[in-house]
């Protein structure tokens, strides 16, 4: 059986919420590093947060779970400035070929690309780099 890393995190609830949505639809999926991460958050940016792993055959179909459950959260949270439920996901790879850029993304981020992940209001365009609390 032979596994691949789907997402990394850095709170084990969030970790363990999403290995449970994948184990309620027959996915089979586990956690690596949970136990360091939780022990040591300062260890978090060293082993590269809590990494959720699943079978490499239902990858694909996980990655659209996650999607779809992201999007109907999404569906009820409203925007903090506008108050409209208009919340869109706003993702980022930097993935350089050149051999300098890689070389700095791995000085000062540790890895050779990176990935950025934001929310955007669709009704008044304001970004957001975290979700705002739903409550």
């Amino acid at each position: 059986m032979n596994f691949k890393q789907i997402a990394s995190y850095d709170n084990y609830m969030l970790a363990n919420m999403t290995m449970g949505l994948m184990t309620e639809n027959d996915i089979k999926c586990q956690l690596k590093d949970e136990n360091i991460v939780t022990m040591d958050p300062l260890l978090n940016a060293a082993v590269g947060g809590i990494k959720l792993l699943v079978e490499e055959k239902d990858y694909d179909k996980a990655l659209a779970l996650m999607i779809e459950a992201e999007n109907d959260y999404l569906k009820d949270i409203p925007c903090p400035s506008c108050k409209s439920l208009s919340l869109t996901v706003e993702e980022k790879t930097n993935a350089p070929a050149d051999f300098w850029d890689k070389l700095k993304n791995q000085v000062l981020f540790g890895q050779t690309s990176t990935y950025k992940k934001g929310y955007r209001c669709a009704n008044c365009k304001k970004y957001f780099s975290e979700l705002p609390p739903s409550f």
